[in-house]
């Protein structure tokens, strides 16, 4: 199923859903599968930065192709040599989280704006919307 506006909206929506369960007011970004801005949300008490920081890790996600696990396995240098060849941050943080279809990366999924593990589980949510 290819990723639309429609979907990536109820993305957002899920990660949303899931923030206010958590208590927290956050920032969530969609991107395409080569790391393309698709989808945003900015809940209005968010911290201004996290706007910066979800777009940064769903990109990451898209360009290396990985979830933040595998992520935060790469050398350092590695992540500085990719931020300073793209011209953007690269975050492999743990919450980076990858939509795929079998084998095909579909989207980029970052959220930012609470712990690490609060922004992991927002997208996790994000994802799960994909396909309901």
């Amino acid at each position: 199923m290819p990723l639309t506006s429609e979907i990536a909206q109820r993305m957002i929506k899920a990660s949303q859903d899931k923030a206010r369960e958590l208590g927290v007011a956050v920032s969530s970004a969609i991107v395409d599968a080569d790391g393309r801005l698709f989808a945003f949300g900015r809940m209005s008490e968010a911290p201004w930065i996290s706007i910066e920081v979800s777009q940064a890790k769903a990109f990451t996600g898209a360009l290396l192709r990985r979830d933040g696990p595998d992520l935060q396995q790469m050398a350092a240098t590695s992540i500085t040599a990719l931020s300073a060849i793209h011209g953007r941050g690269v975050m492999p943080m743990g919450s980076v989280t990858v939509l795929r279809e079998g084998d095909d990366v579909i989207a980029g999924i970052g959220c930012s704006g609470a712990t690490d593990e609060q922004d992991g589980q927002r997208a996790h949510a994000a994802r799960d919307a994909y396909a309901s």
